[in-house]
């Protein structure tokens, strides 16, 4: 009688090494071909006020710094361009309130130009952002 040999099955065997270099090949795609800028914003140190709230969500920000930079919500502009670019965010998402974020050392004159520069583009509602006067700072003046 002839002895056959039966072979067993062999079980599939899956090697992970190709996935692995895939993926750390897109690792390194991604790392090179991202930017991690961080979005430039202008330091404001805000004024105190013992009746400050919360600001509404749906509204103009404009941010005014002591070196005279100035923002719409976070766009930077001039105060020559300010009324074009206010009427432009009217335009974008129709009237809605201004906040005035301007730093506490910004010269009044600057604050009424910028006052006046959101009347020119129809906008009437205009507030000034502040922080919350803590409670010991009220009593004695500062």
């Amino acid at each position: 009688m002839i002895h056959i040999e039966r072979r067993k099955p062999k079980t599939p065997e899956i090697s992970i090494a190709p996935l692995v270099d895939c993926v750390f090949l897109l690792l390194i795609f991604f790392l090179l071909t991202s930017t991690f800028a961080k979005p430039r914003g202008i330091r404001i140190q805000l004024p105190s006020s013992s009746t400050a709230t919360k600001a509404e969500r749906q509204s103009i920000e404009i941010a005014v710094a002591d070196s005279g930079e100035i923002r719409i919500n976070g766009a930077p502009t001039t105060l020559q361009h300010l009324p074009e670019s206010l009427e432009a965010e009217v335009e974008r998402g129709g009237k809605r309130p201004v906040y005035l974020v301007a730093d506490r050392r910004v010269v009044l004159d600057t604050v009424t130009q910028v006052i006046d520069c959101a009347r020119q583009a129809r906008l009437t509602t205009v507030a000034i952002a502040t922080r919350r006067a803590p409670q010991d700072t009220e009593a004695t003046g500062e």
